[in-house]
C-alpha cells in the first residue's frame, strides 16, 4: 500500500549562489544539471565575470550566456570576500574604482545606495560605492572599453603589452627560483588565480584533449625507451661487462 504524500514530487525553493539566501528578487539562471542558480544581475555585475558568446555548458536563456565553470570560479572567489553592507561572505560585486576595497552582493549594493551603472549596448555593468558615487563637476568615469580605445588611439597598446610581458617574465622567474619565499609565492598565486586570463589559460592546459595528447606522447616515449633498452640488451650484451 502506498502512503499518501511520501512519493509525491515536491516543489523546492531555489536560491541564488551569489547572494544571501533570503534574497528572492530578479530573474534566476539555472545550469542544466541544476547545481548552479544565480540572479541575472548577480552574474552581470560580478567583477570577475563576463558574458560568454558560446552556448555550450552555459547558464543561459535566449539573450544571455554565462560559462558554468567561470561562474563556479567566481563563487569560489567570493568565498574570500566579505560584503561591506551585510558583512557576509560571497561579495563578488566590487566598487569599480580600482583602489576601493568595498565589495557587495548585488542587492546589498543597492541597499547601501551604491550607484548602479548599466551600458547594455557596450556590455558594461558597473557599481560605485557611496563614496565614489559623487562626481566632481558631474564628471562620468569612462568605461573600461572607452579607456582601452583611448589607449589604442594614443598608440599605447604596444607599451601596455610590453609591460605585461615584462611582469609575466618576472613572475615566471620568481616561481622557478628556489629562493622565492612562501609569502612571495602566496602573493603571486593570489595575483594569478584572480586573473580571468590566467584561469582561462589554466582551463585550456587542463582540458581533456591536452591530457590525452600528453598521455599519447608519454606512451610513444615509453615505446622508444623499451626499443632502445631491447637493442642495448640484445645487440650489445658484452659492452655492459667491459
Amino acid at each position: 500500500m502506498l502512503i499518501a504524500g511520501i512519493y509525491q514530487e515536491r516543489m523546492v525553493k531555489i536560491t541564488c549562489d551569489l547572494c544571501p539566501q533570503n534574497d528572492e528578487r530578479g530573474v534566476l539562471y539555472v545550469s542544466q544539471d541544476l547545481e548552479l542558480v544565480a540572479h541575472q544581475n548577480c552574474l552581470l555585475y560580478s567583477s570577475g565575470l563576463v558574458e560568454s558568446e558560446e552556448d555550450h555548458s552555459c547558464l543561459n536563456d535566449q539573450d544571455r550566456h554565462f560559462d558554468v565553470e567561470l561562474v563556479k570560479e567566481e563563487i569560489n572567489r567570493g568565498k574570500r570576500l566579505k560584503c561591506s553592507y551585510c558583512l557576509k561572505k560571497g561579495a563578488t560585486v566590487g566598487c569599480d574604482i580600482k583602489k576601493c576595497s568595498k565589495n557587495y552582493h548585488f542587492f546589498c549594493a543597492k541597499q547601501d545606495q551604491a550607484k548602479i551603472q548599466t551600458d547594455e549596448h557596450g556590455g558594461t555593468y558597473r557599481v560605485f560605492c557611496q563614496k565614489h558615487t559623487v562626481r566632481k563637476n558631474n564628471r562620468v568615469f569612462p568605461t573600461k572599453v572607452d579607456m582601452l580605445k583611448k589607449m589604442k588611439n594614443a598608440g599605447l597598446i604596444e607599451s601596455l603589452f610590453e609591460s605585461l610581458l615584462e611582469d609575466l617574465d618576472g613572475i615566471h622567474f620568481k616561481i622557478k627560483d628556489s629562493s622565492t619565499s612562501e609569502k612571495e609565492l602566496q602573493e603571486i598565486a593570489t595575483l594569478l588565480f584572480d586573473c580571468a586570463i590566467f584561469r582561462k589559460s589554466l582551463r585550456k592546459i587542463s582540458a581533456d584533449t591536452v591530457i590525452s595528447k600528453l598521455q599519447s606522447e608519454q606512451e610513444h616515449l615509453q615505446k622508444k625507451i623499451e626499443v632502445l633498452q631491447d637493442i642495448g640488451e640484445n645487440m650489445f650484451p658484452l659492452q655492459k661487462d667491459i
